[in-house]
């Protein structure tokens, strides 16, 4: 339900006031707009470029998954992810992570008593792991920034199909009614000297 506004002068001040706001902000909204939709097209130009070196690093590993599984048990036990390591930064006004790497710890093993392919997986994995994290922090600096662009989005909305017509309506209406208020008001003087010179064109005859 609409505030109801008062039809005085002190109101119109205040509404020609909101108004000069509104289309002062409006403009600094749509530029936010333009440089996050610029953001979130480069966050998923970079998403998409991480999944497909995810998805070349897995189909390579295809033709020695056999292998793989024979030595995934041992990885399991000496491969540890020690730290994921990230940092923020402010993209558009939006605080988003940034990939740096991930830290692994290897448990010693010997190179003798452990099959050939052992070091390979080792690898193989760490680099899988990594992709994985990366795409994770990806996703959500993706997700951030698509978050706030809808958040400008609507308070561009706001603004343009709400806030501005209203204000507008709000001044239009004040105007009329004081535009009426002084009409009548002229018409009132007019009937009252009317009357003063009847009266007084009476008390001469």
């Amino acid at each position: 339900m609409a505030e109801k506004i008062k039809l005085n002068k002190n109101s119109l001040r205040d509404q020609n006031q909101s108004l000069k706001l509104y289309l002062e902000f409006l403009p600094t909204l749509e530029l936010r707009k333009q440089q996050l939709q610029s953001e979130v097209a480069a966050a998923q130009k970079e998403l998409d470029r991480a999944k497909a070196r995810e998805e070349a690093l897995l189909d390579d590993a295809r033709g020695w998954k056999a292998r793989l599984y024979t030595v995934l048990p041992l990885v399991r036990d000496l491969l540890q992810v020690d730290l994921v390591s990230v940092h923020t930064a402010n993209v558009a006004g939006v605080r988003v992570p940034v990939f740096d790497r991930v830290l692994f710890r290897r448990g010693a093993y010997s190179l003798a008593a452990t099959p050939w392919i052992l070091d390979a997986a080792m690898v193989f994995f760490e680099k899988a792991i990594s992709a994985r994290e990366l795409l994770r922090v990806l996703r959500e600096k993706h997700a951030l920034l698509s978050q706030e662009l809808v958040k400008t989005t609507q308070r561009i909305n706001l603004y343009e199909k709400v806030l501005i017509p209203q204000t507008r309506e709000n001044i239009r209406k004040i105007k009329v009614y004081l535009g009426d208020q002084q009409t009548a008001a002229v018409c009132r003087a007019k009937i009252a000297k009317n009357k003063i010179v009847v009266k007084a064109a009476g008390g001469q005859s």
